[in-house]
């Protein structure tokens, strides 16, 4: 009797208290431990969009680096045609000091105002040949370079040049080559042997050699740091004669027997044509002012102009000693310089077609002009030499 009413006595006050906070602290603790499980959420959301975020700036930072890069390389830019301007103003000066006493005509005084108009007329006029272009004095080379051989530094029927900065290009034909020498003469390179048949034209652009070879009916590209040939394409054109490059990423090559200019780009496939139907033999082709030049044997050796979209603008230069070779090049006051093979000249152009200076030359071939105004000519002789101007 005695247990039966133990059990059925009620607790005392002392174990109700307990229960409850047992309860209690079961309660605070999964309470805590929810709170605890959201922060943790919670942190790893903001180290998932921390991490996103340090993604974004690290992209951000590398795209500001290469806007710095830019920049800089803009600046430098800017400040290479700066200097390019100062010199040739410098150059313009000493050039007009030089002829002073020579000409009648008034010189404006050397203020910036009175050169800068100066200028202006200069352009206008395409060439300042009584006032500061010397050619009036060329009449025989200053230098040769060359001569009739097949070993280096020898010439068998030089034809296409080029130069960049102190080095000459020549297109050694029936050496099969082509041939560097610093416009002091002295042989640097050769290559292109075993890989060329009969080279004409030549073009540089950058890291490139632009070669067209009249015997393989090609056009080639080298490389200009260990001249190894990259690639060809002999496709599309037949006897190639001059080419030249377009800072819009294009090559134009005189395809000669097909009476158009083949238009290629620097990796050497086609895009289009110009002057089909409106050209006959052209001979080479060059860019001046944004503006196609190229020499053809029309009825007479003709100078054409077309646009950079391929509308026949205009011709003009007719020279009336038949249909030999010719060549052409501009200078830095946009004269068109002319070699005529037919003519055994070389012939100084304003832009507008008038004659201001002429040198007698023997077969002259391809003809490149430096800053200096020094006129650069292969002449096909019984010497093979190229003579400086």
């Amino acid at each position: 009797m005695a247990t039966k009413y133990a059990q059925e006595i009620p607790m005392n006050s002392f174990e109700l208290t307990e229960q409850m906070i047992h309860s209690t602290f079961e309660k605070i603790i999964r309470i805590a431990t929810e709170r605890l499980d959201q922060l943790l959420a919670q942190l790893c959301d903001i180290k998932q969009d921390y991490l996103r975020k340090e993604v974004v700036r690290k992209k951000q930072l590398a795209d500001l680096e290469k806007m710095i890069r830019h920049f800089n390389e803009i600046s430098i830019q800017q400040n290479e045609i700066v200097k390019f301007q100062e010199e040739q103003m410098l150059q313009t000066r000493a050039e007009i000091h030089k002829y002073e006493k020579e000409t009648p005509i008034p010189i404006p005084s050397l203020n910036t105002e009175g050169l800068d108009s100066l200028l202006k007329q200069m352009g206008k006029l395409g060439s300042i040949q009584h006032i500061a272009v010397p050619y009036r004095n060329k009449t025989k080379p200053i230098r040769r370079i060359g001569g009739k051989g097949s070993k280096k530094g020898e010439l068998n029927f030089p034809i296409g040049l080029a130069i960049d900065g102190d080095k000459i290009y020549i297109a050694d034909a029936n050496n099969y080559r082509i041939q560097i020498f610093s416009t002091e003469g002295e042989f640097i390179h050769e290559f292109g042997k075993g890989q060329l048949d009969y080279p004409y034209g030549i073009a540089l652009h950058n890291e490139w050699v632009f070669i067209s070879d009249f015997g393989l009916h090609a056009v080639l590209k080298f490389s200009k740091t260990n001249y190894k040939l990259i690639q060809s394409v002999k496709e599309g054109v037949s006897y190639p004669h001059g080419l030249t490059t377009d800072t819009n990423g294009e090559v134009l090559v005189t395809d000669y027997m097909n009476n158009r200019i083949a238009v290629f780009s620097y990796d050497l496939e086609y895009i289009r044509e110009i002057g089909k139907d409106k050209l006959r033999y052209p001979r080479d082709v060059k860019i001046n002012n944004n503006k196609i030049f190229v020499a053809a044997n029309n009825e007479i050796n003709n100078i054409y102009i077309f646009s950079k979209s391929g509308d026949l603008l205009k011709s003009f230069i007719k020279l009336e000693n038949g249909r030999g070779s010719i060549c052409m090049c501009f200078d830095l006051y946009n004269n068109i310089i002319i070699s005529d093979n037919w003519g055994k000249s070389i012939n100084i152009f304003t832009k507008d077609g008038q004659l201001i200076h002429q040198i007698k030359c023997n077969n002259p071939t391809g003809i490149v002009v430096n800053n200096n105004f020094d006129i650069i000519c292969a002449c096909h002789s019984d010497d093979d030499v190229i003579n400086i101007y």
